[in-house]
Formats: C-alpha cells, structure tokens, sequence
C-alpha cells in the first residue's frame, strides 16, 4: 500500500528523558543476528552467505506477517525477504524486547511488496545501512499496526486470519514509545514511499524516495495513528497504553541515551553530553523524547512531524513537490560555516510550529535557504523568527494556528523574494526587504531596530547596500501595499530610510523615521496608483531631518508631514501626483539652520487644510505647488523662501481675489491673506502658460508678486497703472508680469506707460 502520511498531533506534556548510560545499557553483541520468534507465525530464517534468507511466515490475503525474537543485520550481511507476486505487504514484528540494530543491507527479492519493520524497543539504523526494496519501506517503533477490524499486535497472538486488508494505522501503546535513529542511506525506488514512525526520530543520514513520499514522524505515547489516502490528513488519537488483553504493555523501550550506548561503537551522529543530554555531534542542540531530527532527505513529498522539537541543523531537504515541517513545540533550523541549510520544495513549503519557529541560517550568503515553487507558510501560535533569506513562487504567508496573520521578528537579516503575494502582521527587528511581483499585506506594524549586519560588502546603490547601512525598510511590490504603523526611529544614532515602491495603491499608518541624537530617515513612496497615509515624521532632534518623497500615478492623501528640525536642516518634501494632492499640514522649518523646500505637484487639485511652513533662521525653504486647483486655508510661511504657484495645464485660468472658487485656478482672496509676509518673491503662472490670468479687487499681496506668463493678463476694475518694460513683459500696480501676449484693463482707468516714456490712457468706464 501507499502511505500519504501528513499529522496532527494534541499536545501532551512529557517529563525529561530518562539517561540511560553505558554501564546501565550494553552494546549488542550479535550472536544471533536474526531470530525467528516461536509463537506460531511459522517465520523461517536461512543463512545464506553474508546474510540470510527470510521465508515462510504466515499468509493473509495478499499480506505476508513475520515474527522475530531479535533482528539485527551487521555490517556486510544481508537481510533478505522472500515474497512472490502475489504478496503485496510483508509485515515483521520483533517481538523479544530488545532494539533491532542494523547496519547492512535489507532487501525484499520475489515479489514487489512493500516492506513495514515493527520493532517497539527501537530501531537503530547504522552508518552502513541500506535498502534494496521493490516498493515502500516503513520502520516504526509502534506496538500494532491496524488492519480494518483487527490489529497486526507487537506483542502476545495474533488472529491473522483477520489481518487480510491493508494496513491503516499506527498503534502506539507505549507511553514512551521508542525511538528510531538513522545514520544510513535509506533509499527506496522511483515513486515508491518511505516512513520512519516512532516515539524519538532521528536522521542524521539520508532519506531518498524519487516522485515518492518521505514521512518522518514522531508521536506521543498512548496514541493511535491512523493512515489516510492521499491529500488526506492522518489523525492521532489518545488510548490507554494496554495490550490485547488490556493488560500494561510489556516492553519498555530505551531512550534516546539507552539507544546510542546499545548502538556501541556506530557513528550515529549524536553524542551524550555530560548532564546526561543527548546531542547533535558539533552543534549543542539537543534532542528530547518527542524531537525528529533530519539531515538530509530527497523525495517528491516530504513531510516531517514531531510531537515536541522539529530539529533541523545544516540540513539538505530537496522535494519535487510539497514540503512540510510540522513540530507541536518548536521547528529550529541553523546552518553551520561547513555547511548550508537547504529547503528547496518544488511545491509547496509549509513549516508549523506550534510554540514558535526559529530560524538562523545566515552563513551561506550566496545561495538561499527557503525557496519553493509554490506558496510558503510559517506557521505558529509563538515567536516566529527569520534570520534567512526566502524565495517563494507563489505566496509568503506568516500565520497564526487560527489562519490569521502573525507577527514575525528577526535580529540579522530577513529578505523575502516572491512570485505573488506577501501576508503578515507586524514585524520587528533589523532591516528588512521585501520584494514580489504580487501584493504585500501587513495587518500589523513594523518596527525596524538595527542595520542588517551580515550583508558586508555589498555594493553602493544596491538594496543591500542600504540594508547593510541603516535600519531600513524596503518593500516592493507588483501589486499593492498595505502597512499599519511603520517605524526606522534610532533613539541613539541614525534613523533608517522607508523605500515603498508599488506597481498599484500604498496605503500605511503613521510612518515615523526620527532620531532623537542623529539625524532623521528618508521615505520614499512610488505608488503605480494611490498612496494614502496618516502622518510622516523624518524629524533629526539632534541633526539633518530626512527628506520626504511621495510619487502617485493617483491621488496623495496624507496625515501631517513633518519633517522639520531643531538644531540642524528640515528635510525636504516633494509630492507628485497625476490625481489630487490632500494634505492636513506641512512643517519642513528649522530652529538653527536651513528649512526645507517644499514641492506639490499635482495634475489635478492640491488641498492644503492646514499651514505649511518653510521658514529657516539660516534660510527658509521655498514653496511651489502645480495644480489646476489649489486651496490653502491654513497659513503659508517661508521668511525670505520664494513661492511658486502655477497650474498643471497650460491653458488653465488663474484668477487672483475671488470670493469662491470656479473652474479656474482660484486664489481667494481669503487664501491670498494666508500667504505670510516674508516671502522673497511670489510667482504666478507658468511661462509657458496659455490660460487667461485676471486679478480682481481682492487680490492684495504683501511680498513681490511676479506673473509668469500666459495668453492674457486682465485687470482689477481700479484705476491701474500698466508700466511696458520689454516684449510681453512689465508691470501691474506693482506686479510684475512677462510673456503675456494680451492685456486687457479693467473698468475704470488704465494708464499705460511704455518703455519709451509714451503714455496712453484708457477710461473702461
């Protein structure tokens, strides 16, 4: 049969391993290697050579049942499984209490059965091992094995005659079941199946099962585990640890330390540290009742799952298809210098850890450790930590146990490339990046701390550059971005820059980029179609405050922008937009030094509600703002800064002094009495203007006004004085207008005087 094994698996408390040590456990000395058990099953045993031949048994159906007082196969031997075509399962028990140690090749010849290894004192597979079988190989550390109505039992007699179906499920009656450890190259044929199931799984040796399914799980004691078809769930449910008759199970199987002490002198890859903890060799994670531990493994779906840790160091986990790493407590994966981690899923690649996932694996810059063709999930109720670079096909999902996005942090480097989209909640940590072609999403927010510190050497202008250099964050985006708050303040140094780039809408919270000592970040928003915030804030308390730019092939609607500074220079702003422009308040002004410029340009309306102010005690900034409509009814103050203001279009009206707005570019008269006394210059208009530009009765300015151009130029209906200094150039009442091709007066009377001294005049009324 096929087994298509995924878990889920209650969580149960189990106490600390009990240490068995050398003293306490001794090293197999195989005196007879394999022996059948004299219980009726009928199992003979042959030697052959360097091995032996495995016949007889008894027959179910098309299942083949064996039953041994001991199994071992040491190095050079052979153990070797007589079926015919007929056979389609042979399934052997080991029933004499103690672990099977294997070192050498087992192998199914006669038929093409699938082979299930059933010892529960444990299983140990050593550096030497290898398989030679025509289908599936399961070793589990399991006190039965169902069939339908019946149970193929570890243990005591069984009623074969009811054992005819196929098997479906686990049995672990053990409330430690023993463990598995594998040092060998556990390799089973193209599109076959392999599955390591017991109490503790170790693997520090090799799984392969080409287009096949690898399951590597761990379970708890006094648990039933049932087999599914394929795309199906395998369930776990929780029975009193009893035997046929209900009686307590008779075996009791070793620990992990009993088992490295009765596995002698096998290189297994673990080692038992001096408080009696079992180790994997040259890295200190340690490994408890419940962990599965994985080297490496090859398959087309590849499952892990442990009741408690799933621990992963410098592993190399390939699949053509799914990958999934499920753990109840932990998932840990590290690389080492030697050598990289790997998960590369050609599916999908999904990691659960119920308590937390934690993820180191930075020493490898140059190849990335996460990559799947399909979606990838981290999953967890806990802490989930980054430290690694990740590459997804499809979508990145960080995710609670309920489905609903989780926060995520990361103290080293955290980059994240994706073929779609990007879910999370919040994050917090060092820099961050996060590049795909689809949409980022974060329901939470996002604190940036520290530079990314393991990218030395990048090279100037990169992202990593960047990352490498300030506690940025970089997120971009085919489709659209959604943030809440987001946050590269530095209380002590340099704040760090917000890069938002979005082939669709942006949409944040508050941004804050400010340094208490240093100098503030900048942000920089590029947005394909709107770009909508609450407020931003790049304020250096102590030094230069960063420069702000918002570029929308929509609308701009914004909180304050702020990004003035109190020692040093105000940071820059400058928004540009083929919609409207909606902002509550601008302040880019400076206590001590320079102010910002200000920049607004909008191809539509500009909606100031509030006051900007440019003002600088060394030099303020200047103000200029492009839009066919433009409302301020808050203050506009730049003391010794220039303001330009001039429509979009170039044959869009301006008229100066209304009362209410119309279809022009109107400065009302009230919006004309906002503009505080102090600018250098106001410019009007735009040279290339064709647009007609009339001044009315209310039109009064305290600072120089200058008329830059357009079609024609009419007056207010007062007695004007027009002064001709050039070509389509002089003076208005002391406005001074150029490349203007008509001029109309006003009702009452226009005096003319020209360049040569000539004066006409004109009595409108």
């Amino acid at each position: 049969m096929k087994l298509f094994v995924s878990l889920i698996i209650p969580t149960l408390l189990i106490g600390r391993i009990s240490h068995a040590t050398p003293a306490q456990v001794k090293p197999l000395v195989i005196a007879q290697a394999i022996a059948p058990a004299q219980d009726g099953t009928g199992t003979t045993v042959i030697p052959n050579g360097n091995g032996w031949d495995i016949q007889d048994g008894t027959v179910s159906g098309d299942n083949l049942f064996h039953s041994f007082d001991q199994f071992n196969v040491e190095s050079n031997q052979t153990a070797n499984f007589l079926t015919s075509p007929r056979i389609h399962n042979i399934l052997g028990r080991v029933v004499g209490g103690n672990p099977s140690l294997i070192n050498g090749l087992i192998q199914v010849t006669g038929g093409n059965s699938n082979l299930f290894l059933m010892n529960p004192a444990g299983i140990i597979f050593g550096n030497g091992t290898q398989l030679n079988v025509p289908a599936d190989f399961t070793a589990t550390t399991a006190t039965g094995i169902g069939f339908a109505d019946s149970w193929f039992n570890a243990f005591g007699v069984n009623n074969y005659t009811n054992l005819s179906s196929s098997p479906n499920a686990f049995r672990f009656d053990s409330s430690s079941p023993g463990g598995i450890i594998n040092a060998g190259n556990l390799a089973v044929g193209e599109g076959q199946n392999l599955a390591l199931v017991g109490g503790t799984v170790v693997s520090t040796g090799t799984l392969t099962a080409p287009e096949g399914t690898v399951t590597v799980a761990a379970v708890p004691g006094t648990s039933l585990l049932r087999v599914s078809q394929p795309g199906n769930i395998l369930s776990l449910e929780i029975e009193p640890p009893t035997d046929t008759q209900g009686n307590p199970v008779p075996i009791t199987p070793l620990m992990l330390p009993g088992l490295l002490a009765y596995g002698g002198n096998l290189e297994l890859g673990l080692v038992v540290n001096n408080s009696g903890e079992v180790q994997l060799s040259n890295s200190g994670i340690g490994v408890e009742t419940g962990d599965v531990v994985v080297n490496q493994v090859a398959g087309e779906t590849v499952t892990f799952s442990a009741y408690r840790n799933l621990s992963l160091y410098q592993s190399q986990l390939v699949t053509t298809g799914d990958l999934n790493l499920l753990a109840q407590n932990r998932v840990l994966i590290r690389d080492s210098v030697a050598n990289p981690f790997i998960a590369q899923a050609g599916g999908n690649l999904y990691i659960q850890g119920n308590q937390s996932i934690d993820i180191l694996a930075l020493n490898h810059l140059d190849q990335t450790p996460f990559v799947s063709g399909g979606n990838l999930s981290l999953v967890s109720d806990g802490i989930i930590s980054t430290d690694a670079h990740f590459s997804s096909g499809n979508n990145f999902s960080i995710l609670d146990l309920s489905g609903n996005p989780a926060n995520f942090l990361s103290l080293y480097d955290p980059i994240f490339m994706l073929g779609d989209d990007f879910t999370s909640a919040g994050y917090f940590g060092a820099a961050l990046k996060v590049e795909t072609t689809g949409n980022i999403n974060f329901t939470g927010n996002i604190t940036i701390n520290n530079p990314d510190v393991t990218l030395v050497g990048a090279l100037p202008g990169t992202d990593e550059f960047i990352l490498a250099n300030s506690q940025a964050l970089i997120l971009r985006a085919g489709g659209n971005i959604a943030t809440q708050d987001i946050t590269t303040a530095n209380p002590a140094g340099e704040a760090g820059p917000v890069i938002l780039d979005a082939q669709g809408n942006i949409t944040t919270s508050n941004i804050t980029a400010t340094s208490a000592l240093g100098n503030g970040g900048e942000i920089s928003l590029i947005g394909g179609g709107n770009i909508t915030t609450d407020d931003l804030s790049t304020v250096g308390f102590g030094g230069n405050s960063g420069n702000i730019a918002l570029t929308a092939n929509g609308d701009i609607d914004t909180g304050i922008i702020n990004s003035r500074s109190s020692n040093a220079n105000g940071g820059g702003i400058a928004l540009t937009a083929n919609g409207n422009i909606t902002i509550p308040e601008i302040d880019t002004s400076s206590d001590n030094s320079n102010a910002g410029d200000i920049t607004l340009a909008s191809q539509e309306n500009i909606t100031i509600i509030g006051n900007v102010n440019a003002t600088g005690v060394t030099n303020s900034g200047n103000i200029s703002l492009t839009g066919d409509e433009i409302d301020f009814p808050g203050e506009l103050n730049s003391i010794g800064g220039t303001l330009l203001i001039q429509p979009a279009t170039l044959n869009q009206g301006i008229r100066l002094g209304d009362d209410t707005n119309s279809a022009s570019l109107d400065l009302l008269n009230t919006e004309l009495a906002n503009l505080q006394d102090g600018f250098s210059s106001i410019t009007i208009g735009r040279s290339d203007g064709t647009g007609t530009i009339t001044i009315t009765e209310g039109a009064n300015f305290s600072d120089p006004v200058i008329i830059a151009g357009g079609s024609t130029l009419a007056s207010l209906d007062l007695d004007n004085t027009w002064s001709i200094t050039g070509v389509n150039s002089g003076t208005l009442n002391n406005i001074t207008f150029s490349n203007i091709e008509n001029l109309i007066g006003g009702n009452l009377t226009d005096n003319f005087i020209f360049a040569g001294g000539s004066i006409a005049s004109f009595d409108g009324g």
